[in-house]
């Protein structure tokens, strides 16, 4: 038996009928359409529960301050992450944001819970919005130099799909390795990008000095001019604590 025949509102077919004769969606169909969604954009299963709402401040100590924190606690470093993510969401909806965010901070620090509750909450605001890992893009793409046409042509509309979607997510820039390649790459999408007012959201555990060590000043440029600097910051690594924590 199918297991669309599973529910027990609309049997499913995705529609429940009206006493006017008229019917609306099912419960059910909204939510096999977000699944799907989610998928399309890219997010990873662990990911497509994480929401601003999970996002657990709790997990942040506001009576402990972070030598790289500028005199400010986890918890205000970690609040003012959420308020800017969630702003720069809300802005994409309303169709006013032109600069993202470049979350940065220690690995487990709750970046990536950020990023993947920004396509989640995008997707149910029915925007257009793509996920990636930093390091499966250059690998993907890499696979375009020795492959077959079709392996090329894939490359090329993923290369596509990431410079022209509404709102770019780049999780863990620098997984990877640096090279001029990697360098040229992501200069082509953020500068792209960059010129068509589109919103990209970057997360990365490089520091300041880190970036400047890695990237050309051209690249620094362009990330800087799109995506505003936000430290995240946390006293542990928040993936070893118990599930319903602050993420990844």
């Amino acid at each position: 038996m199918s297991k669309q025949l599973d529910c027990p509102i609309c049997g499913g077919s995705g529609y429940v009928l009206l006493e006017d004769g008229s019917a609306r969606a099912c419960e059910c169909y909204k939510a096999r359409t977000l699944l799907a969604a989610r998928n399309a954009a890219g997010l990873p299963a662990a990911l497509q529960q994480m929401t601003f709402d999970k996002f657990n401040l709790a997990n942040y100590p506001g009576n402990q301050w972070p030598t790289a924190g500028g005199g400010k606690s986890y918890l205000d470093l970690a609040k003012a992450a959420f308020v800017k993510t969630k702003a720069c969401c809300e802005a994409v909806v309303k169709g006013g944001c032109r600069r993202g965010i470049l979350l940065q901070g220690n690995v487990g620090s709750g970046k990536t819970h950020l990023a993947a509750a920004a396509v989640n909450y995008l997707l149910e605001q029915h925007r257009d919005v793509y996920f990636l890992i930093a390091s499966e893009l250059f690998e993907e793409l890499k696979k375009s130099f020795d492959g077959d046409e079709e392996t090329k042509s894939k490359a090329w509309r993923l290369q596509q799909k990431v410079k022209r979607t509404e709102t770019l997510i780049i999780d863990d820039l620098g997984s990877h390795n640096f090279s001029d390649w990697t360098r040229s790459v992501l200069f082509t999408i953020l500068n792209y990008r960059m010129n068509e007012e589109l919103t990209t959201i970057i997360t990365t555990n490089m520091n300041g000095e880190q970036l400047r060590e890695n990237l050309d000043n051209r690249l620094i440029s362009r990330l800087i001019a799109q995506c505003e600097p936000c430290l995240l910051l946390a006293n542990n690594d928040l993936r070893l604590q118990i599930p319903g924590g602050g993420g990844k």
